[in-house]
């Protein structure tokens, strides 16, 4: 399989050791089998990693292999190195999640969470995975699929097809969480708790987690506070100091678990804490509670868009209250053209178009278009009960010119049409 092919060559590109030599043998003959490439990804960065970690010279050899055994058609990963191996005593725990060769004769630091994640991938890809091993000599996993699996209860997307959950307005029904951490073992444990309810985007340092921020705008980031170039509490500032990032929800990890660490993530704007090793129904329950709480606070904002504005306001940043302040104002100056739209308003505030988009969503549960209306709709009830203008005047000073639209719009937000509202004022 050309997959199996190119994620080894990215290894072999890397050159990781001048005295380990990597050779990858997928033979030619085409191999036409379902497979989920998240998953097979997974799988051969934790057991190409580690074989890399675990050996400093020799060969470490990537092989995909096709065969029948007891009439049943087979496609087979292997991965051997000539490393150091794993004594008998741990060989049957190297699975189990967050286990450490104890009698290991070349420590070297990690989770325990790699293996653990590597099986469980491979069963989610009813495929069956083995070891063998002996010390100073070296190590040997095979990952066998069944070449014919045709997966019957799962949903097959063939290669250039998106097939996203959409809501009724075409927006995805997923939130998209952006991990941030050094330590691959920890991305992919997370990957594998989140990756069935949230899409998920990674980073490797909290430089590249501010880029990716800023041009993706996700609606939460969980990141590891210790790593190089930049750390998560740096990245914290920055990101809550930026118009485009203040608003996204961000939870620390550390192995550290004293108040004084927690607290200098708060300081630095941090919405939660998890300290490792966590439980992933723990990480999954953090998640859904704030991202939960931002809903239903945006939600609170968006029913009633007059009235629950000062509290709304009491809930959030200053930069997020100062965005929204003049996200209105340029609303609001510009209110006579009636092609006004999010990129002539994007321009404005100097964003870009989705990234605008995202944040309004995030702020007030409204796309950017409702946000508009809402805005206008509102100028007109001011202006409605100064009694000094038409309906006809009004709704050119507000920018819609077809008086049904208008008063759809004024019912939407109000439950009644202009009329029916001056009438129901009067009478109050």
């Amino acid at each position: 399989m050309k997959y199996v092919y190119d994620t080894g060559l990215k290894y072999k590109e890397l050159g990781h050791n001048r005295n380990v030599e990597f050779k990858i043998e997928v033979p030619e003959i085409k191999i036409e089998m379902f497979f989920d490439p998240e998953v097979v990804t997974i799988i051969l960065d934790n057991l190409l990693s580690n074989a890399f970690k675990y050996t400093q010279e020799g060969v470490i050899r990537l092989k995909l292999r096709n065969y029948v055994d007891g009439n049943i058609d087979y496609t087979e990963i292997i991965v051997t190195d000539t490393g150091f191996g794993i004594s008998e005593t741990d060989l049957p725990h190297i699975f189990e999640r967050y286990y450490q060769a104890k009698n290991a004769s070349y420590p070297i630091p990690g989770t325990g969470i790699g293996l653990a994640l590597v099986q469980n991938m491979v069963e989610l890809h009813e495929a069956e995975i083995s070891v063998n091993s002996q010390l100073n000599k070296g190590t040997t996993f095979k990952v066998k699929f069944i070449t014919n699996n045709s997966y019957p209860e799962v949903i097959h997307i063939h290669p250039g097809e998106v097939h996203p959950e959409l809501n009724e307005k075409g927006e995805n029904l997923k939130n998209v969480i952006l991990v941030v951490d050094d330590n691959q073992e920890i991305v992919e444990y997370i990957r594998d708790c989140l990756m069935d309810t949230y899409i998920i985007i990674t980073a490797e340092n909290g430089n590249v987690g501010y880029q990716i921020a800023c041009d993706k705008v996700p609606d939460l980031v969980i990141s590891d506070v210790m790593m190089p170039v930049m750390d998560g509490i740096e990245m914290c500032k920055v990101m809550k100091q930026d118009v485009r990032t203040s608003h996204i929800p961000i939870v620390l990890l550390t192995a550290k678990g004293s108040l004084q660490d927690q607290s200098e993530g708060y300081d630095a704007g941090a919405d939660s804490y998890l300290t490792k090793p966590f439980s992933g129904n723990l990480l999954k329950s953090r998640l859904r509670n704030i991202l939960e709480a931002r809903k239903k606070l945006s939600a609170e904002y968006s029913s009633k868009f007059k009235d629950k504005q000062l509290l709304f306001n009491e809930s959030i940043s200053q930069l997020d209250k100062e965005f929204l302040e003049k996200l209105t104002a340029v609303i609001e100056n510009n209110l006579e053209d009636e092609d006004m739209n999010i990129s002539h308003i994007s321009s404005q505030l100097n964003m870009s178009h989705s990234t605008l988009y995202r944040k309004i969503k995030a702020l007030t549960n409204l796309t950017a278009n409702e946000y508009i209306r809402k805005v206008r709709v509102k100028v007109a009830e001011q202006l409605l009960l100064t009694n000094q203008y038409t309906i006809s005047e009004i709704m050119y000073r507000i920018g819609i010119n077809s008086s049904s639209y208008f008063r759809q719009c004024f019912k939407d937000e109000f439950g009644m049409n202009p009329s029916e509202y001056l009438q129901k004022l009067k009478e109050d």
